[in-house]
């Protein structure tokens, strides 16, 4: 039996003026269904037991910070971030406009971002999460118009002890393209859904993705994407690390409709375990519906090749920095292909200090 007190005195704490009839909805929502369970498949392996005594941030809330809606359908904590909404992005991009200056989507409290790509029109957004707060949940909805480009950078890097909750969902129309880096490598728990709907003809969807589970964090990355148009096509590139007691969960998910001929889908994920308590989960999982096609799809797990760590013994590097080298090697091949070159140096950096590599500048090029 769920204890949702501390969500109740929350709101109840929110200033009246913004206590809603929208709000209080999107509360009863919340309260009505419960924290997810593991009991559900898209939960199956992440425990969220433990946000029932965490306090959700509402000193952001504001009568204003209203411009969303909850569909009926809508799940637990899509109704929980709704509820306790501090505001966020909303931003319209004209059609045939383009600009590389990154667009930044942050704030601290429970984050509700849109935004709308305008026909031909391309744009840099970087989802920002609050690295410190205990607890925090962001959604962004994104819309691409035909067309339109959006390369979408999201790292997570936050304190042993935060808990966050983000989603990204995404409508891509004819001849439009979304490109995902994302980037996990800290936190107590954290949990990632990419929810992508191809609904126009020949759009493509991009994602890179690089998760390192360390100490005891908890990671646990979903995608789907839905093809439901002629000549689309999706491409994942999925790195997992694990190490000390962490554990990493990667479930994607690709349907194909009735309808979307010529789909060209490509999902690859490849994990290293670093340690005996490490785990990693990942499932990858095709529906097909539809008789011309090309998709593939696998899973590899495995731990670093002795060989190749006898071969930089030999050469001179202690076993940390040997094994450091190696690990770093199989987390670039999502990294190297970042779009934007100052974050894919500053996750890089990261990265490479999370290892504790000593690698010289020239490796990294």
């Amino acid at each position: 039996m769920q204890t949702l007190d501390t969500y109740k005195k929350a709101f109840a704490a929110i200033p009246s003026a913004a206590r809603t009839p929208q709000r209080q909805a999107a509360l009863d929502q919340f309260l009505a269904q419960g924290l997810p369970t593991r009991r559900q498949e898209r939960w199956k392996y992440t425990d969220l037991s433990r946000l029932q005594t965490l306090t959700p941030e509402t000193s952001g809330v504001s009568e204003a910070d209203q411009s969303w809606t909850l569909s009926s359908n809508a799940d637990a904590m899509d109704a929980l971030n709704a509820a306790f909404s501090s505001g966020g992005l909303s931003l319209d991009i004209a059609s045939n406009t383009s600009s590389e200056e990154v667009i930044l989507a942050s704030g601290t409290g429970h984050r509700r971002h849109r935004v709308k790509i305008g026909r031909g029109s391309s744009a840099v957004m970087r989802l920002e999460i609050d690295p410190n707060a205990e607890f925090q949940t962001v959604f962004l909805d994104i819309e691409l118009e035909a067309g339109a480009n959006l390369k979408l950078l999201r790292l997570h890097n936050a304190a042993d002890s935060a808990h966050h909750v983000t989603r990204i969902r995404a409508q891509l129309d004819r001849d439009s393209c979304l490109d995902v880096s994302t980037v996990d490598l800290g936190g107590k728990l954290s949990r990632h859904d990419l929810e992508v709907d191809l609904v126009g003809k020949a759009a493509q969807m991009n994602l890179r993705s690089l998760f390192f589970a360390k100490g005891t964090s908890h990671i646990d990355n979903q995608t789907r994407f839905d093809h439901r148009a002629s000549h689309c096509s999706s491409r994942e590139t999925i790195r997992g690390l694990a190490q000390d007691s962490g554990r990493g969960i990667f479930n994607g998910k690709i349907v194909v409709h009735p309808g979307a001929q010529k789909t060209d889908s490509e999902q690859r994920i490849a994990n290293l375990i670093l340690s005996p308590k490490a785990e990693i989960d990942a499932k990858p999982e095709l529906e097909i519906y539809a008789d011309d096609v090309k998709c593939a799809h696998g899973a590899t797990f495995g731990q670093l090749d002795m060989k190749a760590l006898f071969y930089l013994r030999s050469r001179g590097l202690s076993e940390a920095d040997a094994r450091a080298l190696l690990t770093l090697a199989f987390a670039m091949a999502p990294l190297k292909d970042i779009p934007v070159a100052a974050f894919r140096e500053e996750v890089t950096a990261l990265v490479v200090e999370k290892l504790g590599a000593k690698v010289d500048d020239a490796l990294l090029a």
